[in-house]
Parts: structure tokens; C-alpha cells; sequence
């Protein structure tokens, strides 16, 4: 399956309170073309989405926050990762769209495929985790449980390399920021 298929799908399992926050690159353009809007879309931020996930999932404890990353993003962000596994917060989930690459970027290879994912969560005590190649067979199964687990969760999704050819966001850092804020009433 393509990524962008993916998020496509995650569409039907998100609840109206649910905030997404999307790294940046084509996973944001994504989110924010086949998602509800407005979301967190990240931009110029590499490895962070994990970090803002989690503080948005500490901050809004009644509120499912969904985390999606490449696996260049997610690698990068490692600490963060550890700092989500730490806390554990069951509102956090953490969904890992991987092709290797930093596609974004020109498709420069990642250091994903030396990591063993399932040995590498259970090594971390996290209590759900899933890590397998993404199927259209599978998918709408995979994203229920991981959504609907009641304990942080990680999905990790072996993805194939493409690109839907979208338009950027066209708001600004600071408009993204005002218009989630104003959708959290704060």
C-alpha cells in the first residue's frame, strides 16, 4: 500500500475530538488533503512529532491524539520516542508510515530496515504495538485496534514508495497554530 492510502483510510476510523499531528514533509500535505481539517501539520520541524504528540496527548487527557510519521522522522525523533514510551499516555498513538526514505527530501535511504520493530517495542514494554507490511486486506482491521486500544500504541506500517501529487498548505506556521487553537477552544 502507498501512504497516502493509508491516511485516505485513517479517515473513517477518526472521531470528531481526535487531533492528528502530521510530520512535516508529505505526510502533512496528506493529512491535510484527505483529513478533517484543521490538524497539527508540521512543517520545517524533522523529528518532532512524536514530542508534539505527546505533549498535546498530556495536555488534552480526554482527547485521542494520533501521531503520524515517516520512519526518517520517526528515527530522527528517537529520544522523543523513548520520552512517549516512558509516560505512556493512553491517548497516544503513534503511526509509522515507513518506505525507507526520506521521500520528501529526494529519497534518501533510511536506516529503517536494520531495525527488528517488534523486537525493538517489546524491548520497551509497550503493551500494543504492531509492525507489518501494510495490506488493503488488513488495514481497516490494523487501524481499529490500534485506535481503539485502550494504551498507548504503536503502529508500524512497512509502506511502498509513492507520491500523490498534491498542493502544499497554504497557511502559514503561525495560521496552523491559531486555527488548531481555536479549534481546542483555547
Amino acid at each position: 500500500m502507498k501512504g497516502y492510502e493509508v491516511i485516505s483510510a485513517l479517515k473513517s476510523h477518526l472521531n470528531e475530538n481526535d487531533i492528528v499531528v502530521s510530520s512535516n514533509g508529505n505526510i502533512s500535505r496528506e493529512a491535510y488533503h484527505f483529513l478533517p481539517k484543521p490538524q497539527v501539520y508540521l512543517r520545517g520541524s524533522m523529528g518532532l512529532p512524536v514530542s508534539v504528540g505527546l505533549g498535546l496527548a498530556l495536555a488534552s487527557p480526554d482527547k485521542k491524539v494520533i501521531v503520524i510519521t515517516g520512519d526518517g522522522n520517526f528515527l530522527m525523533g528517537l529520544g522523543s520516542s523513548i520520552t512517549a514510551v516512558f509516560y505512556k499516555p493512553k491517548n497516544l498513538k503513534i503511526l509509522i508510515l515507513d518506505n525507507n526514505q526520506y521521500y520528501t527530501t529526494g529519497g534518501q535511504k533510511t536506516v529503517s530496515s536494520v531495525i527488528n520493530y517488534s523486537k525493538f517495542f517489546n524491548s520497551l514494554n509497550i503493551e500494543f504495538y504492531c509492525s507489518k507490511r501494510a495490506s488493503q486486506d488488513h488495514l481497516d482491521y490494523d487501524l481499529t485496534k490500534f485506535l481503539n486500544s485502550d494504551t498507548f500504541s504503536i503502529l508500524h506500517l512497512i509502506i511502498k514508495v509513492s507520491k500523490k501529487d498534491l498542493e502544499n498548505i497554504p497557511w502559514h506556521p503561525e495560521e496552523i497554530k491559531e486555527r488548531f487553537r481555536i479549534t481546542l477552544g483555547s
